[in-house]
């Protein structure tokens, strides 16, 4: 059982119109001794469920297999996206980018076009 050190939710829509959560986590990196042809390395867990079962996704230190654990999860939902689904920022309907190193959502048009709210005043009083 890996020792979950990030997670991030995101609301989907497959190709056909179901709505579902996937969850996407990344284990702790840790180093993986030397054995037989095999050179020492560093793998973590990483899933991305219910698209990507967990797996060991290893590199040449801890900082590449966690790098490459979170580009195999981006790689993952281009591919959702690429065959017809829709990847959402958590608890909206809007979509994130897939290229921003943090999946933020893109900008809500909808809410842009709405005026801006002005900051409540309030009355000081003068002693």
């Amino acid at each position: 059982m890996a020792k979950w050190i990030a997670e991030r939710t995101f609301d989907c829509i497959d190709p056909l119109g179901k709505r579902f959560r996937a969850v996407a986590r990344i284990g702790m990196p840790t180093m993986v001794p030397r054995d037989r042809k095999l050179s020492a390395h560093a793998a973590c867990r990483v899933m991305l469920e219910p698209l990507v079962s967990e797996r060991a996704h290893g590199g040449i230190d801890q900082f590449q297999a966690l790098c490459l654990a979170i580009d195999l999860v981006r790689k993952a939902l281009k591919t959702f996206v690429a065959q017809g689904g829709r990847v959402f920022f958590a608890g909206t309907d809007t979509p994130i980018q897939l290229e921003d190193p943090s999946f933020l959502p893109h900008l809500d048009l909808e809410r842009l076009r709405q005026p801006k709210k002005k900051g409540v005043q309030r009355k000081t009083t003068r002693r």
